[in-house]
């Protein structure tokens, strides 16, 4: 196979890739490894290096058309990511925790400028994408998330609420108090959580009992 052949089949697995990878993403759902932006920066090469290499030569006029216009598409696109790359990578969010299954993100509301308080938000590995679970907190403080353990076998994830020094915790939640940290232990499922409240309750005091001592 000549290289402009191999050019021309590597730009349309990519293409098919990305399209598979695009319309499979749930609203809320991340691609891992960033594979989403590689297959598509691959057949925005591929299609550029085959124009090149076919530049001299007669060719299909549907392959030399198809091409001429992905590649301004494509220039453009690319240009435009590059722009949003920052506010992209702002909004999927600092990875905060994770183990073999599970992902916690620190996501801002704000994608320009955060003006509202930070979101936790669990995902599971899924093959190559990070599925949206659900949000762990949502309440109007800024803190930070320490100690995260997942707890399988309850369907639990438990973790440490840090406040801010420049925030006040007071009135977040029963268990806050009006301590400066504190522990909550929340569902990664919902239903399969429920079939445990001892084991849940008995967890929640002894951790929070620590953190008194």
């Amino acid at each position: 196979m000549n290289k402009a052949k191999l050019c021309l089949v590597l730009h349309f697995v990519f293409l098919c890739a990305f399209l598979a990878i695009f319309f499979s993403l749930g609203k809320e759902d991340h691609v891992r490894w960033n594979l989403d932006a590689i297959m598509f920066v691959g057949s925005l090469l591929s299609a550029v290096a085959w124009r090149k290499l076919m530049q001299q030569k007669e060719h299909n006029v549907f392959l030399r058309y198809y091409f001429r216009i992905y590649s301004i598409i494509g220039a453009i696109v690319t240009f435009v990511m590059l722009i949003a790359f920052g506010l992209w990578l702002k909004e999927k969010g600092e990875k905060v925790a994770e183990d073999s299954d599970y992902i916690i993100r620190k996501v801002p509301q704000g994608v320009i400028m955060s003006i509202d308080p930070n979101l936790f938000k669990l995902y599971e590995k899924n093959g190559i994408y990070e599925r949206y679970v659900t949000t762990l907190t949502s309440d109007g403080f800024m803190y930070n998330m320490e100690s995260v353990k997942f707890h399988k076998d309850l369907s639990a994830v438990s973790f440490k609420l840090e406040k801010d020094r420049k925030e006040d915790l007071s009135g977040l939640s029963d268990s806050a108090s009006d301590t400066a940290s504190f522990y909550l232990v929340l569902p990664i499922h919902e239903e399969e959580f429920n079939r445990h409240p001892q084991e849940i309750d008995s967890l929640k005091k002894e951790l929070n009992c620590q953190e008194e001592e």
